[in-house]
């Protein structure tokens, strides 16, 4: 009984470790480049609890990581990913109005941004396709299509791609 009494006592005298915080899933998602699904937690958490200014907070870097991630990939060059997440941003934007101001962009920045990527796809993509690159410029008409589905233009000039395409895969 001594002993047991003496472990307790010394397991008293130890100062408490802070428990080990765990990512959260939207962590994980976001740090995995699954943006969507990062958004889609953390909008799940914040309407569960809009007052927790934890919550709130880690949701806002959360954000301004993946703004930080598509402006990183737009100076590289990368203007599909850069696209992707500005487009991702925007289409989401409504769900960030508790909280906008503590935000490091706002809804004309990501329209900006997102109008430099559409453009620059587009004009890379007929460069390609003017040099001979029809593949490359499917490619790129194809990324742009992902973030503009709506561009009647740019169907017509992949459609007409991927028939002359198939066209010169048939003569050789």
């Amino acid at each position: 009984a001594r002993c047991a009494h003496r472990a307790r006592a010394d397991e008293a005298a130890q100062p408490s470790q802070p428990p080990v915080q765990t990512p959260s899933p939207a962590r994980r998602y976001l740090e995995g480049g699954e943006y969507q699904k990062a958004i889609n937690d953390y909008s799940a958490e914040y309407r569960k609890n809009p007052q927790n200014q934890a919550l709130v907070k880690e949701y806002a870097k959360g954000l301004d990581e993946m703004k930080t991630s598509a402006d990183k990939a737009s100076g590289r060059g990368d203007f599909a990913s850069a696209g992707r997440i500005y487009s991702l941003l925007l289409g989401n934007y409504g769900q960030f109005k508790g909280f906008t101001q503590m935000l490091s962009f706002d809804r004309p920045q990501l329209n900006k941004k997102l109008s430099l990527c559409k453009r620059t796809l587009s004009s890379q993509g007929f460069q390609e396709y003017r040099k001979g690159n029809i593949s490359r410029a499917i490619t790129l008409w194809q990324d742009l299509l992902v973030i503009d589905p709506n561009n009647a233009d740019i169907k017509r000039a992949l459609k007409t791609a991927q028939v002359q395409q198939k066209n010169l895969k048939g003569m050789k």
